[in-house]
């Protein structure tokens, strides 16, 4: 846990995959805690995320007059409408987390090409996410149908499938969950492998060119349909929460 995700060395000439690096430790209770790298890597990106928005957001006017607040309007025209034809208008209130969700998982993602951990490679992130998916489910089951529409929506449509309405309630986040983080992974294991080999195998433009344009795919388009899969899986699982008779 102690070393780099990757890790390439040049007098053993292997490749490992490890944990992310403890940047830290402390003793607290009795027990003892670990500041990893993710941890400083998140920080890094919710800072940049507000900086962005803050400068996104300034001096917008009724009329634009600008191509930022073009840019700008564009890209919450397109998260309002995506979240009314997913989960319908009533949940328009959900815009926010659902495009903040969004941006974070990208942008964690393609940590990767500045040469650091993406967090969305840690179990623990994603997981995390998935954990708040769980919650707006639960919630939304309690908020539009009560107790007892929560507690019906398990033998619905028919008593016999109150096992695997058990099962599908932790199964669709977990799912969620371990899609996205294994895609991530895979992606930096594989990076790392790609690099490691053409090092070994290959010089000059070849060991540079080759793994740019792969990385293309693995840090940038993966990052990019992940983090959209992520988002319309949130929309539509807490959506389908909805027990109300209307819905």
């Amino acid at each position: 846990m102690s070393e780099n995700i990757i890790s390439l060395t040049s007098e053993e000439s292997a490749f490992s995959v490890t944990g992310a690096l403890i940047v830290f430790e402390f003793e607290l209770f009795g027990h003892t805690f670990y500041v990893t790298e993710t941890v400083f890597i998140q920080l890094f990106v919710t800072f940049l995320l507000g900086l962005l928005f803050f400068a996104l957001g300034r001096n917008l006017k009724l009329n634009p007059t600008s191509k930022k607040q073009v840019f700008v309007e564009t890209i919450v025209t397109f998260f309002g409408n995506t979240v009314r034809d997913t989960m319908g208008v009533k949940y328009k209130n959900y815009t926010c987390y659902i495009t903040a969700l969004f941006f974070i998982s990208l942008l964690s993602s393609l940590m990767g090409l500045l040469g650091l951990k993406p967090p969305t490679s840690e179990l623990s992130v994603v997981g995390t996410w998935g954990i708040i998916t769980f919650i707006l489910v639960t919630r939304n089951k309690f908020k539009t149908g009560g107790v007892k529409g929560y507690f019906g929506s398990f033998v619905e449509p028919m008593k016999f499938m109150l096992p695997f309405n058990i099962i599908g309630e932790f199964a669709n986040p977990l799912s969620q969950t371990v899609r996205h983080f294994a895609n991530i992974l895979a992606g930096t294991v594989l990076g790392g492998l790609i690099y490691f080999s053409l090092s070994a195998l290959a010089y000059g433009l070849a060991a540079i060119g080759i793994p740019a344009v792969l990385s293309l795919y693995f840090d940038i388009f993966t990052a990019v349909i992940q983090a959209y899969i992520f988002m319309m899986l949130t929309m539509v699982y807490v959506a389908m929460g909805d027990t109300s008779s209307d819905n």
